[in-house]
């Protein structure tokens, strides 16, 4: 596991039933993925991680957004294939159903999942399957279903911090962000402390643009101020026109697509201000703060401008396992590879059971093509949370 920031194992740790689900979940995508791999049929034993895009609404329109953002595939105003759709709650309880003996971890993203009818009553039950959620929110609704998600011990919740509150609110294209933000994560953790819960742990996550990255160390003192059980620091996704070219001649040769989500992430970044950022980078890491702050992906600060200015460099990460461990769902239902490139539906939820798509002849075609890649990635890999985070 290169580069892994061990510290964000820390508030697993705390808790046995989490630091369980990290220790099957760590077993599963470096020793069974690893296994399943080598044998070179494209099939998976090891899903761990199922991933969904809940839905493709969303309240805010943040810049760095590859769905909302500028040259968002998801926006009315682009030439791009558009990822939209509804799945309804029973069937995902169905899903659920029929993986639960496999004991996943679910990861709920959007959008905003909380602009989904079904959330809280698809979250429950999970939790009386007895599996774990984890569930990435800008805020919004938070401090209305606070209590439910308390007394319910929903695991996890991620919430977006990008700044105080003028960068917050300028990063999210929303005012009052912010505040909506705060109240919600103030409740849960007011509730948590009343009935004396531990869940859900709060994580915020703070993504690094050209809006924020000089209000770094600031972010981090709000973040304190908020108790999180970690504040995850993102040096965002992106790539490049050359990178996404190339990218896209491999797949349409193995799979016969042509990708276009790549296009909504092409930044140019060459114009920051690096001596800048590691400067914040720096003192952010020399402060010992209260509570754990942790950057994604784990480079050292002489690596950071090579990070930002040229994504065909893997700065050592290599031999992708994610297409072994996880699946992805897309608001409409399509089960993918990857929940930032939906480009190669393997199959659709309504139409087909999660685990018949997941070893289908279309998801073992594009395994085994990835895996005969050099060094195991595709070049739209190079800057991807799934190979660089954990």
């Amino acid at each position: 596991m290169k580069k892994f920031p061990i510290s964000l194992a820390k508030p697993f740790l705390k808790n046995p039933y989490l630091a369980g689900k990290l220790l099957r979940g760590s077993v599963r995508k470096y020793v069974t993925a690893n296994l399943d791999k080598r044998r070179n049929d494209g099939k998976s034993n090891a899903l761990w991680l199922l991933s969904m895009r809940i839905t493709d609404k969303c309240n805010h329109r943040c810049a760095v957004c590859g769905q909302y953002g500028e040259g968002g595939y998801n926006r009315d105003d682009n030439e791009l294939p558009t990822v939209k759709g509804n799945v309804p709650v029973e069937r995902y309880k169905e899903m659920i159903d029929n993986i639960a003996h496999l004991k996943p971890h679910i990861y709920i993203t959007g959008g905003e999942p909380f602009l989904y009818d079904g959330l809280m009553e698809f979250g429950n039950y999970i939790k009386e399957k007895g599996l774990s959620i984890q569930v990435v929110t800008n805020g919004v609704k938070l401090e209305e279903k606070a209590e439910e998600m308390v007394e319910n011990e929903w695991d996890m919740i991620c919430v977006s911090l990008d700044g105080p509150e003028e960068v917050h609110d300028e990063c999210r294209g929303v005012k009052g962000a912010f505040q909506t933000m705060k109240k919600g994560v103030e409740k849960v953790q007011r509730i948590k402390k009343e009935k004396g819960k531990k869940k859900p742990l709060i994580f915020l996550l703070t993504t690094l643009s050209s809006t924020n990255y000089d209000s770094l160390v600031d972010t981090v003192q709000v973040a304190q101020n908020l108790e999180p059980d970690t504040l995850v620091i993102y040096y965002s996704w992106f790539t490049s026109q050359e990178v996404g070219e190339k990218h896209s001649e491999i797949i349409q040769e193995e799979m016969g697509v042509e990708p276009f989500a790549w296009k909504s992430y092409v930044r140019d970044n060459s114009d920051a201000d690096f001596d800048a950022l590691k400067e914040e980078v720096k003192k952010v890491k020399n402060t010992d703060w209260d509570n754990p702050v942790v950057f994604v992906p784990n480079i050292k600060l002489d690596e950071i401008e090579t990070y930002y200015t040229d994504p065909t460099d893997f700065l050592g990460w290599d031999n992708c396992l994610t297409p072994w461990v996880e699946a992805n769902i897309m608001p409409n239902g399509d089960v993918v590879n990857c929940r930032d490139f939906p480009d190669i539906p393997m199959g659709n939820l309504m139409e087909d059971e999660l685990l018949d798509i997941y070893n289908n002849e279309r998801f073992r075609e594009f395994r085994k093509a990835l895996a005969k890649q050099p060094d195991g990635v595709f070049p739209i890999c190079s800057r991807c949370c799934g190979l660089m985070g954990f």
